[in-house]
């Protein structure tokens, strides 16, 4: 059982994921490699099982009309702007995927430089949604490279190519 309290988790996950960040991942960059390909390392997938405190602290804060009538138990989150988009804005803006992406610009203020700057960062970006399994699985075809990414950091227009229409919850 997991007894520190939950601003010691926080920290203490962004403390590592920013070490991983400065001491592997940013030199794995400046050789070369990428975040949005094949290339990745693992990286993206290492740093989302660090960062899952983060995400498990944060309530969902919108829901589709369909997912409500659903049982919580039967009902999908899903993230507004997808985790590894989040990564790469944390990590390095520039390896957003150019397939949905017509900039590589910051969308919130990346790269983190400090472990308090990923907390921001990281809370900035991170909304939640429940969706039906049928919503998660058109959301997530809407277009190329959307199930990891987000044009141009608008994760609403995933939603909008999917035809899906979510509302804040009261």
């Amino acid at each position: 059982m997991n007894t520190l309290p939950t601003d010691e988790r926080r920290a203490r996950a962004a403390i590592a994921a920013f070490d991983l960040i400065e001491t592997e991942v940013r030199p794995h960059l400046a050789a070369g490699g990428t975040l949005w390909t094949k290339g990745s390392g693992g990286y993206p997938r290492r740093l989302r099982q660090m960062l899952g405190v983060l995400d498990k602290g944060h309530a969902v804060t919108f829901a589709t009309r369909d997912a409500m009538q659903l049982a919580p138990a039967e009902r999908v989150v899903e993230h507004v702007i997808p985790f590894k988009r989040i990564i790469v804005e944390i990590v390095d803006p520039s390896q957003a995927d150019p397939r949905s992406n017509t900039h590589q610009e910051p969308i919130a203020g990346g790269p983190a430089t400090s472990p308090e700057h990923l907390l921001s960062l990281f809370n900035r970006l991170l909304v939640k949604c429940w969706v039906t399994k049928d919503e998660h699985h058109r959301l997530n075809r809407a277009g190329r490279s959307l199930q990891w990414d987000a044009p141009d950091g608008d994760g609403w227009a995933r939603y909008r190519l999917a035809d899906v229409v979510a509302y804040p919850l009261a």
